[in-house]
C-alpha cells in the first residue's frame, strides 16, 4: 500500500505543481501523511515497529521537524505560511519512509518517477509547439524549477538504464537555458568524474576534469549582471533576516513575505518569492539550530547514497547554492525520496510492540491537528472570496462582516486585517479606514513589510508629514 501512495504522489505532483492551490497542496500532504501511517500499521502487524526508527542517523531528522515547527509556532506570519510547512514536513516524512521501503515497493516508486517525467516531458511539447504557453506557464512555474526536475531525474534515467528519458531530460535541461541547472549538472558530473578518477578507473584523463572546470568557468561568466545583482540583494536580505531572529527565525516561507522589509533602501531590485540560495532561505526561515540539524540530514544522507542516483542529490544541493528549486513542492518530494538510503538493520530485531499506543496516539494528535488547521484554513479562503465579491459589489459592510470573525482568531488576523487594509486602500476615501487596519496589522506583526509600505503611501498621499516622519522612525527601530 506505501509504495502505492508514494507511487501516486510522484506521478501527480509533478504535473499538478503548476496548478497547485490550497485544497491540491493539503491533499497531497495528507497523502504523505497517510502513507506513512499505513506504513507504520503494515509493519506493526508484521510483528512491531521497526527499531530503525530510533537510529542515531535519524536523530537530527526528529531535530530538523520540531525546530522547524516551533519556528512555525512563533512565527509573526504563521497564518500565510503553515501549509508551506506542511509539505516540508511531508518531505521529511518521505525520506523517513523511503528509508525502510522494500526492493519491490522502490521498484513501483522509481516506475512512477520515470511515468511522470516523461508526462512532464509530453506537456512541455504540447506546451511549446501547440498551446504556445511554454515559456509563460512552463509545468512547474518556472524554468528554473523545471530545469532542476529534469537535472535530477538524469542520473536516475541513467541508472536504469533508460537511454530514451535521459536524452528526454537532456533536451528540456538545453530547453530552459538555466545556467543554474548547467551548474548543477557540472557539478554532479565532476564529482563523478572525481570519484572514477580516484579509483583509477580514469587514470590518465585528467583532462577530463579540466574541462568541466573549464565549462564552469564558462557557465559563471554568462550570468548575466541583472541576475547576478539580484541574488546578491536577495542574499543579503536573507542575511538580514537570520541576524534578526537567529534562533527561530520567521518559519518556513516567510522570505516571500518578509524579504521587502529587509531590503536594503535604494536596491533597485525586484521583490522576489525566494531568497535563490536555498541553504541562506532555510537559515534565515527557520533559524541556525533547524538549519544545523537539517544541513546535517542532507549532506549525511548524501554521502551515504550509492549508484548513479547519488549524482542526482548532488546537482540538487549544488543547484541550490544559486536558486530554488527545492522550495517547490514536487522538486523537493523527489528530492527527499532520492536523498534516501535503505536503513541498516537494527543489531536486536526484536519488535517494539510496546511502542504501538504512543505511535498511533501522536499519529492521531498530528492528524487531528492538521485536518483542523486545513479545514479553517479553507474556511477562510472562502471568507476571503465572498469578502472580495462583495467589496466589488460595492457593499463594503458586507466585506468586513465576512471577515470579522477572523479577527478573533489568532492564525488568520494578520491575513484578515492586511486584506482589509487592501480592500479599503482601493475605495474612494477609504484611506483613513485602510490605515487603521494596516497599524493594527504592525501591532500583529512589526516585520509586515507590506503595511509598511502601504502606511507610508497612505501617509504622503495625505499630506501629513508628522505621520510619515513618525512611520518612518518607527520603522527605523524595528529595521536597524
Amino acid at each position: 500500500m506505501t509504495g502505492y501512495i508514494f507511487a501516486a504522489i510522484f506521478l501527480l505532483a509533478p504535473l499538478l505543481q503548476a496548478v497547485m492551490d490550497l485544497p491540491l497542496l493539503l491533499a497531497f500532504q495528507q497523502a504523505a501523511l497517510l502513507a506513512c501511517l499505513a506504513w507504520l500499521f503494515l509493519r506493526w502487524q508484521e510483528g512491531g515497529l521497526p527499531r530503525g526508527l530510533a537510529q542515531r542517523r535519524f536523530y537530527p531528522l526528529w531535530a530538523a521537524a520540531g525546530l522547524t515547527l516551533l519556528a512555525l509556532v512563533f512565527s509573526p506570519f504563521r497564518g500565510y505560511i503553515f501549509p508551506e510547512w506542511g509539505s516540508y514536513a511531508a518531505g521529511l516524512l518521505i525520506f523517513l519512509c523511503a528509508s525502510f521501503l522494500s526492493d519491490e515497493e522502490r521498484s513501483l516508486a522509481d516506475r512512477a518517477v520515470a511515468a511522470a517525467a516523461w508526462a512532464v516531458f509530453a506537456v512541455c511539447l504540447a506546451q511549446a509547439f501547440w498551446l504556445k504557453t511554454f515559456a509563460a506557464h512552463p509545468p512547474f512555474t518556472n524554468l528554473n524549477a523545471l530545469a532542476l526536475y529534469a537535472v535530477m531525474m538524469i542520473p536516475l534515467a541513467l541508472q536504469r538504464r533508460d537511454w530514451a528519458l535521459t536524452g528526454a531530460m537532456v533536451i528540456l535541461v538545453v530547453w530552459t537555458q538555466s545556467l543554474g541547472a548547467a551548474l548543477a549538472g557540472l557539478t554532479a558530473a565532476g564529482f563523478y568524474a572525481a570519484g572514477r578518477y580516484r579509483s583509477g578507473e580514469l587514470r590518465g584523463s585528467g583532462w577530463l576534469l579540466a574541462a568541466l572546470g573549464a565549462l564552469g568557468l564558462l557557465s559563471f561568466y554568462l550570468l548575466q549582471a541583472g541576475s547576478v545583482a539580484g541574488r546578491l540583494a536577495w542574499w543579503r536580505s536573507a542575511w538580514e533576516m537570520f541576524l534578526a531572529s537567529p534562533a527561530t527565525g520567521f518559519g518556513c516561507a516567510s522570505f516571500a513575505w518578509a524579504q521587502a522589509a529587509f531590503q536594503q533602501a535604494g536596491t533597485q531590485v525586484e521583490h522576489s518569492l525566494y531568497a535563490h540560495n536555498y541553504y541562506l532561505e532555510f537559515l534565515a526561515e527557520n533559524g541556525l539550530p533547524a538549519a544545523a540539524a537539517w544541513f546535517w540530514v542532507l549532506f549525511a544522507a548524501a554521502r551515504r547514497k550509492t549508484g548513479l542516483a547519488k549524482y542526482s542529490v548532488i546537482a540538487a544541493l549544488a543547484h541550490s547554492v544559486v536558486d530554488f528549486g527545492l522550495s517547490v513542492p514536487a522538486n523537493f518530494w523527489l528530492f527527499c525520496y532520492l536523498l534516501a538510503s535503505p536503513a541498516d538493520a537494527a543489531p536486536d530485531a526484536a519488535p517494539r510492540r510496546r511502542l504501538l499506543p504512543a505511535a498511533l496516539a501522536l499519529a492521531a494528535l498530528l492528524e487531528a491537528a492538521l485536518l483542523a488547521l486545513g479545514w479553517r484554513a479553507l474556511a477562510f479562503e472562502r471568507a476571503k472570496e465572498r469578502a472580495l465579491a462583495a467589496f466589488t459589489a460595492g457593499d463594503a459592510a458586507r466585506a468586513e462582516a465576512e471577515l470579522r470573525p477572523e479577527l478573533g482568531r489568532k492564525l488568520f488576523r494578520l491575513p484578515a486585517l492586511e486584506l482589509l487594509g487592501r480592500l479599503n486602500l482601493t475605495a474612494p476615501d477609504g484611506g483613513a479606514r485602510a490605515a487603521v487596519y494596516f497599524e493594527m496589522a504592525l501591532l500583529e506583526n512589526r516585520y509586515s513589510a507590506f503595511s509598511w509600505r502601504a502606511l507610508a503611501r497612505i501617509y504622503s498621499a495625505a499630506r501629513k508629514p508628522e505621520l510619515a516622519a513618525g512611520l518612518e522612525r518607527r520603522r527605523r527601530e524595528v529595521f536597524r
